[in-house]
C-alpha cells in the first residue's frame, strides 16, 4: 500500500511568535476592539446642565451700563402687555420699561403720571430703565370712571291710539330680537310688530307666511301693531 506524505510546512506557534509580522496580526485579532481617546477624566466628568450654567431667562437682560438718577413720567404702563415708557427729564426722550424692572422695584403696577426716579441705559431700540430708586404714585392720573350707558327707552305700544284693522301675512318674525313686520294686504308701508303686542293679544309667536288680522295705529316711524289675531 503506497504511503501519502504532505509536504505543506506546518505553522507552528515558535514560527509566528519568531516571525513579526505575523505576531502583529495576532495580536491584532486577539484584540480588535478599537482604543478609546481618554482626552479628559471621565471620573470628573458631569453632563452639560439645562442652561449651560446660565440662570433661566426672565424677560431682557438689563446689563448695558446705567446712567445716573434721573426723574421720569410714566407715560403709559399696561401690566398684562408687559411694558409701557417712561418720559426722561433730561430731555433723552422716552424711555422703554419693562414689566421685570417693575417688580423688582417692589411695586406691581405704575398708573400714568406717576413720578419715577430710575437709571437708565442704552437698549436695542433706544433708551430704556434699567432700575426703579423711588415711586411716587400721588401724580399719578387717576382713571376717571366710565359713565354708565343711558338706558334704551322702553318700547311704548300704540294701546291709547286710534287703530285700523288691517288684513296681512307675516313677512319675518324674530323671537330673540322680539319684533317682525306683516305686510298688509291693501298695500303700503311695512307693519311693525313688537312682542308685547303678541303677550296682548295671547300669541306665542309668529312664522313666515302666516295669515292674520292685525288693529295697526300710526307710530313714530309707521304703521305699529297694537294686537292682532291669527286666521
Amino acid at each position: 500500500m503506497r504511503e501519502i506524505i504532505d509536504h505543506r510546512p506546518r505553522t507552528t506557534q515558535s514560527n509566528l511568535s519568531s516571525d513579526p509580522g505575523n505576531a502583529d496580526v495576532t495580536d491584532r485579532d486577539r484584540d480588535f476592539r478599537p482604543a478609546r481617546r481618554r482626552d479628559f477624566a471621565e471620573d470628573d466628568y458631569q453632563p452639560p446642565s439645562r442652561n449651560f450654567g446660565y440662570a433661566p431667562p426672565r424677560g431682557p437682560q438689563f446689563d448695558s451700563p446705567s446712567g445716573p438718577a434721573v426723574k421720569g413720567t410714566v407715560k403709559w404702563y399696561n401690566p398684562t402687555k408687559g411694558f409701557g415708557f417712561v418720559e426722561l427729564a433730561d430731555g433723552s426722550g422716552d424711555a422703554f420699561l419693562h414689566v421685570s424692572v417693575v417688580e423688582r422695584s417692589g411695586h406691581p403696577n405704575v398708573p400714568p403720571g406717576a413720578t419715577l426716579e430710575v437709571r437708565a441705559g442704552p437698549g436695542p431700540k433706544g433708551p430704556q430703565v434699567t432700575e426703579i430708586l423711588s415711586v411716587d404714585v400721588s401724580t399719578g392720573r387717576q382713571e376717571q370712571p366710565r359713565r354708565p350707558r343711558p338706558d334704551r327707552p322702553a318700547y311704548q305700544p300704540s294701546a291709547d291710539r286710534p287703530t285700523v284693522e288691517e288684513t296681512g301675512t307675516v313677512k319675518w318674525y324674530s323671537v330673540n330680537k322680539g319684533y317682525g313686520f306683516i305686510v298688509a294686504d291693501r298695500g303700503g308701508k311695512d307693519i311693525f310688530v313688537h312682542a308685547s303686542a303678541l303677550e296682548r293679544s295671547g300669541i306665542m309667536g309668529l312664522v313666515e307666511d302666516q295669515r292674520v288680522v292685525v288693529d295697526v295705529a300710526d307710530g313714530q316711524k309707521g304703521p305699529e301693531t297694537v294686537s292682532l289675531r291669527l286666521i
